[in-house]
C-alpha cells in the first residue's frame, strides 16, 4: 500500500471531525485523505501525529493509503489505510517552496464558475477535474454573519478579476472571527499583519441540498523562511 509525503495545506472543519488536504512533495498533486465514514471525515485518532499532535498547515506529513477513492465531485480523495501518520518536517523546508508556488491557481473561475456553489447534478454527467485549489487572495474582508441566531464566518476576497464571498471552515480563524461583532472586519483583527504572506486553500464540498459549496478550507501563512509567492 502506498504512502505519500504531503505538505499539509488544510485541516478544515467537517461535521464533528476534520478534512485534511495537501500537496504531494514528489509530484505536486493534491491529495485529500478520507476515511470509510459516510462523508469521509477524519477523527483525531485517524489523523493524529502521535506525540506531535494535530497536523498543522505547512507540516510535511507521511500518510499511508489503501487506494484512490475519487467521487464525482472530489477526484483527489484517497482512502487512508489506518496506519499512524508521521510528522516529517514542521514547517516544510524552503526547498519545497516551488511545489507550493507551482500549485497556485491561475484561473479566476474557481472550479469553472464564479458562483459560491455548483449544482451537484453537474458532476453526474461530467466529474469534476479538481476540487482543491490554492489561491493568493486580494482585497480581503472578513464577515461575521448571522443565520438562525448562530454566527457564521465568511471571507470576501478577489482572485484575478473575480470577487468571492465564501464560508470559512478553518477552525482557528473561523472561531476567532466568530468572537468578533457582526459585520465586516480587517485582517489585523484576526492577527494577520501582512496579507501578502497569506494564501487560501479552496475546497469544493460534498453535495448538500443539491449543491457543492466552495469553502475557504485553510488560511495559510507562509513559513518565515519562505519568500513571498509572486
Amino acid at each position: 500500500m502506498p504512502s505519500f509525503d504531503l505538505i499539509c495545506l488544510a485541516n478544515s472543519r467537517k461535521l464533528s471531525a476534520r478534512c485534511i488536504a495537501g500537496l504531494r512533495t514528489d509530484t505536486g498533486e493534491w491529495v485529500r485523505p478520507v476515511s470509510q465514514a459516510e462523508h469521509g471525515e477524519l477523527t483525531y485518532p485517524q489523523r493524529s501525529l502521535g506525540a506531535d499532535g494535530e497536523p498543522q498547515n505547512f507540516d510535511v506529513i507521511r500518510v499511508g493509503f489503501a487506494k484512490a477513492t475519487p467521487i464525482p465531485s472530489q477526484p483527489e480523495n484517497w482512502l487512508v489505510d489506518g496506519t499512524t501518520w508521521k510528522l516529517v518536517d514542521r514547517p516544510a523546508p524552503s526547498s519545497l517552496y516551488n511545489v507550493v508556488r507551482d500549485a497556485l491557481y491561475l484561473n479566476d473561475h474557481l472550479f469553472g464558475s464564479l458562483s459560491d456553489r455548483i449544482d451537484a447534478l453537474t458532476f453526474s454527467s461530467q466529474p469534476a477535474k479538481e476540487s482543491l485549489a490554492l489561491v493568493k487572495p486580494g482585497n480581503l474582508r472578513w464577515l461575521v454573519d448571522s443565520f438562525w441566531a448562530k454566527k457564521k464566518a465568511r471571507v470576501l476576497f478577489r482572485v484575478g478579476n473575480a470577487d468571492y464571498n465564501l464560508a470559512l471552515t478553518d477552525p482557528p480563524f473561523e472561531n476567532g472571527l466568530k468572537k468578533l461583532e457582526l459585520g465586516y472586519h480587517r485582517s489585523k483583527e484576526l492577527g494577520i499583519p501582512d496579507e501578502n504572506r497569506i494564501l487560501f486553500t479552496i475546497s469544493l464540498g460534498e453535495a448538500f441540498e443539491g449543491y457543492c459549496y466552495k469553502l475557504v478550507a485553510a488560511v495559510l501563512t507562509l513559513p518565515a523562511a519562505w519568500p513571498d509567492t509572486q
